[in-house]
């Protein structure tokens, strides 16, 4: 039994007046509200009826005293009520009904989806266009920003179903809210092994021989890693095909995710859980802590040497360059500053994904889950912020390309000379 009809059980029942007709419609109403039209026979139901009808008829029931029934069985029903409303915050119990909250994370799903898909085009189109942005690192790049370009194009019916206050709009085929909802899934977790790749790519740069980097990232291994970055995802998705959950519309939070109504959902969420954090998180933090050890030594080293060719009183230029020569011939400020940037974009998709993650293990944080789920969402808009703002080359060719100074973009490539020469 909807509010309404509860609100209009309270008028009548406190209002004092009531005949038999009122009587037996009361009664319905409260055993459907209490559950109980299930298991209570007509013979019962009759008997309840005649009691109450007996009761309201005696002499002995003044206005007054109807009146203090009447205000006893509302307020009964009105703590029923209180108790249905606070349960839907427990766990698994819990509804995003409420539509102002479902309008403000619509409205944020909205401005990402337009900021995210801006950004990660300028990131791809800023690699199509510079060849100093052409580099092994940079492939991995590009292909995180298609991930989170496909992010950006599956949040917006999300924002449609949040909006639909009646549910996914039967307007549109169910059919694409399962698509979108199997596309986020892909591409997030595309996201979170490209982040994977960029940390070894760079943990190889940074602390192997030139040598050694050109030998595991030619273009043959490279095309094999990217094809990784996507089939291990796919591999979570195929579950669906095994009855482990399935993608489409959430009665629960209201969005295009998964099918919440069905058993296996929980099963579903833990193994993606598993399967897309705790590894590539393991891996993410190695390979940033051997890299930072690996900067730290060797500036400690080169600052061991300066102090011992001014002790000598050789020159401290040449017996650097000499041990520049003895390690990695790829280690250079440059790289260590595209590092930092790229250590940076990590730290921003923890900061985004681990409260979700956290969330979704535990499910009585569930009323949590669409306000963490935004910042999931933010983070694929994130990146191309922090490479405009932080990384040398991104944030160069940038600024040319928004002020639309494409004759200035740096080591312009094939493409880019061939529009300009129209």
């Amino acid at each position: 039994m909807d509010f309404a009809e509860r609100t209009s059980v309270v008028l009548v029942l406190s209002s004092g007046t009531i005949n038999s007709a009122k009587v037996v419609e009361l009664v319905t109403k409260v055993t459907v509200m209490f559950g109980m039209t299930t298991q209570m026979t007509s013979e019962t139901m009759s008997e309840n009826v005649t009691s109450m009808i007996t009761l309201l008829s005696s002499p002995f029931m003044t206005p007054e005293a109807v009146h203090a029934t009447g205000v006893s069985v509302a307020s009964d029903m009105t703590s029923s009520t209180v108790m249905e409303t606070t349960t839907q915050g427990d766990g698994r119990n819990f509804r995003f009904e409420d539509p102002v909250q479902r309008i403000i994370v619509g409205c944020i799903y909205s401005l990402v989806a337009v900021v995210g898909f801006s950004g990660n085009f300028m990131v791809i189109l800023a690699v199509i266009l510079s060849r100093k942005l052409q580099t092994r690192t940079n492939v991995f790049v590009v292909n995180l920003a298609v991930a989170d370009l496909l992010t950006c194009g599956s949040i917006p019916f999300t924002a449609v179903a949040l909006f639909s206050l009646s549910g996914w709009p039967k307007a549109l085929p169910p059919l694409l809210c399962s698509f979108m909802g199997g596309l986020y899934f892909l591409s997030i977790a595309a996201s979170i092994m490209n982040l994977v790749a960029i940390a070894i790519n760079r943990y190889v740069l940074i602390t192997k021989p030139l040598k050694t980097y050109r030998t595991v990232y030619t273009p043959k291994k490279i095309i094999i890693m990217l094809f990784f970055t996507w089939a291990y995802p796919c591999l979570g998705c195929s579950l669906t095909f095994f009855g482990i959950g399935m993608f489409g519309y959430s009665e629960k939070y209201k969005t295009c995710n998964q099918d919440n109504s069905l058993e296996t959902s929980d099963l579903l969420s833990l193994i993606a859980s598993v399967l897309a954090y705790p590894i590539q998180l393991i891996i993410l933090v190695v390979c940033y802590v051997k890299i930072y050890r690996h900067i730290t030594g060797h500036l400690k080293k080169m600052g061991k040497n300066v102090e011992m060719s001014e002790r000598s009183g050789s020159s401290p230029t040449s017996s650097t360059t000499q041990l520049q020569k003895n390690t990695s011939p790829s280690f250079s400020k440059r790289q260590v500053e595209i590092t930092k940037n790229l250590f940076y974009v990590v730290c921003a998709f923890i900061a985004c994904l681990a409260p979700f993650a956290i969330a979704l293990m535990i499910p009585p944080s569930d009323p949590a889950i669409p306000w963490t789920g935004t910042l999931v969402i933010f983070n694929s808009a994130v990146n191309p912020i922090i490479y405009g703002a932080k990384h040398p080359h991104f944030k160069e060719v940038f600024r040319h390309m928004l002020r639309c100074r494409y004759h200035m973009i740096p080591e312009p490539s094939g493409c880019l000379r061939k529009i300009r020469s129209r």
